[in-house]
């Protein structure tokens, strides 16, 4: 007998019937689609918030519904940029979105690909006014393409006015990534201008909102009493304390249930879900590590190391700096872009921070780790092991210096 009634209501990019704890931010968009009606859309609106918050969820299921109620006067486009590397890709994935041809060679460059693109915009029009909104979703992606100028590509989609005026069209864009906007993107002042930005921030799912999205896709993944409430406790309590990314915890009770899949068992229990964990755990910070630019991941080094080595599990903004310093051997980047990327692993969820009253001293920034050091230390190849014993046995030694001094 199998565990599973329908296995597909566990994919991670599945899109639910309802919005769990998600009802502000949908109205919220629906607020700003309404200006159709009125005439006005915003250039851009920036939707941002950590991992697994329900920011494409929402956005897809609102923009979808939106278009079919518009009656011909709303298309909304989605293209998901998690694999795109370069500005030239992004174009042609917004070119196929829309129905042209993908071009692989480079002949007909970045402005024969954007010539496509509005053309194919241009051939959506009739005697009504009519409006596009172009979504990027993971648009973080974007901006790591250093040999091309994401600014000026995202300049020629948001000043669209040169290019459709008179058309009836207008275009609009809207941004998925963890962190807003203007602390990531290297956006030029002419760019900055020329946006009349919209801004939806998504806060993390609390413990509740968690329970009551893993129990509606249990209901639908599995036959009646198969998972057991200690697996749905654990694997909630799990994902509310490390990361509340709803697309780890559903992907977790997937692992528990092809874990008692292996072992022939008829019910998903506690057994299962501590196999599963190790397994998981990783899978998953490999995969999550492997995603994060070079120098997001030499901090996250300088606090692991602080963490695990020196004994300093809350770190000052400072003492990172150095830490990072020392163990790059080289210079670093400016104080403010350090604290600019710790801004960006904070909203990521990677570590926590807050700020501290020093008195006369001033206010001071402080962090720590929500993803286990070792785990780090270990994915950067650090033997932290042998570096801790070492640390000891110095300590022990300056003790015993110390002793013979006096």
């Amino acid at each position: 007998m199998g565990l599973f009634m329908d296995k597909r209501a566990l994919e991670l990019d599945r899109l639910g019937n309802s919005l769990v704890g998600r009802s502000a931010e949908a109205e919220r968009l629906k607020n700003i689609l309404s200006g159709v009606k009125t005439g006005l859309l915003p250039k851009l609106i920036g939707v941002y918030g950590p991992p697994g918050s329900g920011k494409t969820l929402v956005v897809r299921k609102v923009c979808s519904e939106f278009e079919k109620i518009s009656g011909g006067q709303f298309r909304f486009v989605y293209v998901n940029l998690g694999e795109t590397k370069t500005v030239f890709s992004c174009a042609n994935r917004i070119v196929a979105a829309l129905g042209g041809e993908w071009r692989s060679d480079r002949v007909v460059g970045l402005d024969g690909i954007m010539e496509q693109f509005w053309t194919r915009v241009l051939s959506w029009t009739d005697e009504h006014r009519r409006f596009m909104l172009l979504c990027f979703d993971e648009a973080d992606q974007l901006f790591k393409d250093r040999r091309s100028n994401p600014s000026g590509f995202i300049y020629r989609l948001v000043r669209s006015q040169d290019r459709l005026e008179g058309s009836g069209v207008n275009l609009s864009l809207l941004t998925i990534s963890n962190t807003p906007i203007w602390e990531i993107w290297d956006l030029d002042g002419r760019v900055r201008s020329s946006m009349g930005v919209e801004e939806i921030f998504f806060q993390p799912y609390t413990r509740k909102d968690l329970k009551q999205i893993l129990n509606g896709r249990c209901k639908e993944a599995f036959k009646p009493g198969v998972v057991s409430e200690d697996v749905i406790e654990a694997c909630v309590d799990y994902t509310a304390e490390q990361s509340r990314d709803v697309r780890r915890m559903v992907d977790l009770l997937r692992v528990c249930a092809e874990t008692a899949e292996i072992q022939s068992d008829r019910k998903l229990e506690m057994k299962h879900f501590t196999e599963a964990l190790k397994r998981f755990e990783m899978d998953y910070h490999k995969a999550l590590f492997d995603g994060l630019a070079e120098m997001q991941l030499n901090l996250l080094h300088a606090l692991a190391w602080l963490s695990e080595i020196e004994g300093v599990t809350v770190a000052s903004t400072s003492q990172v700096y150095e830490k990072y310093h020392e163990l790059l051997k080289k210079t670093a980047p400016s104080y403010r872009r350090v604290s600019g990327v710790l801004k960006e692993l904070e909203v990521m969820n990677l570590i926590g921070g807050r700020n501290v009253s020093k008195g006369r001293g001033g206010r001071v920034g402080e962090m720590w780790l929500k993803v286990p050091a070792r785990t780090i230390l270990d994915y950067r190849g650090v033997d932290w092991r042998k570096m801790k014993r070492m640390r000891s046995e110095l300590k022990e030694l300056r003790k015993r210096i110390g002793v013979l001094k006096r």
